[in-house]
């Protein structure tokens, strides 16, 4: 059976970009940063919050993901959850991060929408009590 989710990928032009994006941005840790196999141009590179299971994987775009393409620069449907988001959107602009509006009130929570360095668009959730 399946126990937890492992990784979701997001893919990137500019793996060191990414990195610093989401690990001085997002404040996010690297959880792997290898070579994919000697002389690759690409890099397993991974980052995720601090004690999370699950990681994101920011997955250098090439020809074998081609079909892909059309997903850059819109949204990844991939939600990232705070406890605070005012207080999480406040230190995010500060840190110069991109947001598509306020945070909104819907019935499950509140959410904003960022846009990572690479043109992606994540959510960021707080989810109600």
């Amino acid at each position: 059976m399946i126990n937890r989710v492992g990784t979701v990928s997001i893919f990137v032009e500019d793996q060191d970009r990414a990195k610093a994006f989401y690990t001085e941005k997002l404040g996010m840790e690297c959880t792997a940063d290898n070579e994919m196999w000697p002389g690759a141009d690409a890099r397993w590179l991974s980052v995720a919050p601090p004690g999370a299971e699950t990681q994101i994987v920011l997955y250098k775009f090439d020809e074998n993901w081609e079909h892909y393409r059309e997903t850059f620069g819109k949204s990844q449907s991939l939600t990232l959850q705070c406890e605070d988001i005012d207080e999480t959107f406040r230190v995010y602009k500060e840190r110069g991060v991109e947001f598509l509006g306020e945070p909104e009130t819907q019935f499950w929570g509140r959410f904003v929408m960022m846009v990572d360095c690479e043109g992606n668009t994540l959510i960021l959730v707080q989810v109600a009590n």
